[in-house]
């Protein structure tokens, strides 16, 4: 397992704008993925507010919850490092307003990337009161992001994200234009043997995907889009067959999409929830994951 480098030890770093291979004192040299963070810079306890990203080299329009939901945690095991994000989910709230943050961060357009992430839920995180349902983490987007029950005509874009269900059974949610809910559509995340994967409270996982946009001819969406993703390293979900765009779009935002619910107050933790990330990187290149077979 490969060491983040502490911030400490060096006073400056090299941040290169999206879409360029990135090297600063914040990662270890061998990283070259499009975007990486290991969250080791800011100061434990305090907020890692959308400038606080900006400044480790990721851009956003806008942001949701960072502000007073965020915050870099030295008090709590690392993935790696000395330092992790933790994200506030509070008993009773749903939603990006009040639960979690959001932020679309700035990608250079490209048909086909990888997202990957390290994942740790409190102990006693609550999965929701009556009803089940939460995005995590980081996720992919294109165009103008179809989503929230919208209906994606091929013109206003597409996205795919980590969401949590019943139990902690972990999933893969996606809006395309063939999605049979109105919600959009999931597929679970399974072992070889076909079982539901949970996630474990209390541990670190590690959890990527890749999102390659269908190809376009005439005006017609062709259906060779995909979404594949891996669990600890070992391949959980993958769906062909894809249809996201009529258009030109492409993947263009790592979606840090994070929240409890669902729509009604029945999604909201029962209990105070907390969920840490650590060691992101975002890349073009699957060889740049290293916790995917073939990577590194």
């Amino acid at each position: 397992m490969k060491k983040k480098v502490l911030l400490a030890a060096f006073t400056t770093a090299v941040l290169l704008t999206a879409g360029q291979v990135a090297t600063s004192a914040a990662q270890p040299s061998a990283v070259t993925a499009v975007k990486w963070n290991g969250f080791e810079r800011p100061a434990h306890g305090t907020a890692y507010t959308l400038s606080q990203w900006s400044t480790d080299g990721w851009s956003a329009p806008w942001s949701e919850g960072l502000e007073t939901r965020s915050m870099i945690d030295s008090s709590t095991t690392a993935h790696s490092g000395t330092k992790s994000l933790r994200i506030f989910y509070p008993k009773g709230k749903i939603g990006p307003a009040d639960s979690g943050a959001q932020a679309p961060f700035t990608l250079t357009k490209g048909r086909e990337y990888y997202v990957s992430q390290w994942i740790r839920f409190s102990s006693t995180f609550s999965w929701g009161t009556t009803q089940y349902a939460g995005k995590i983490g980081v996720g992919l987007r294109g165009g103008a992001g179809c989503s929230g029950g919208t209906t994606c005509t091929g013109y206003n874009g597409f996205t795919s994200r980590l969401i949590w269900r019943s139990s902690g059974q972990a999933a893969i949610y996606y809006y395309h234009m063939d999605q049979t809910g109105t919600y959009g559509d999931y597929r679970n995340l399974t072992k070889a043997s076909g079982e539901v994967i949970k996630y474990p409270r209390g541990a670190w996982m590690h959890v990527a995907q890749k999102v390659r946009v269908n190809t376009v001819t005439n005006g017609n969406a062709n259906p060779d889009g995909e979404i594949e993703v891996w669990f600890n390293g070992v391949s959980a979900a993958k769906i062909t067959g894809l249809r996201f765009v009529r258009n030109a779009d492409l993947v263009d935002s790592a979606m840090f999409s994070s929240f409890a619910g669902g729509a009604t107050a029945e999604f909201a933790p029962a209990n105070d929830s907390w969920i840490w990330y650590d060691t992101l990187k975002v890349s073009t290149n699957r060889a740049e994951i290293c916790e995917i077979s073939g990577g590194c």
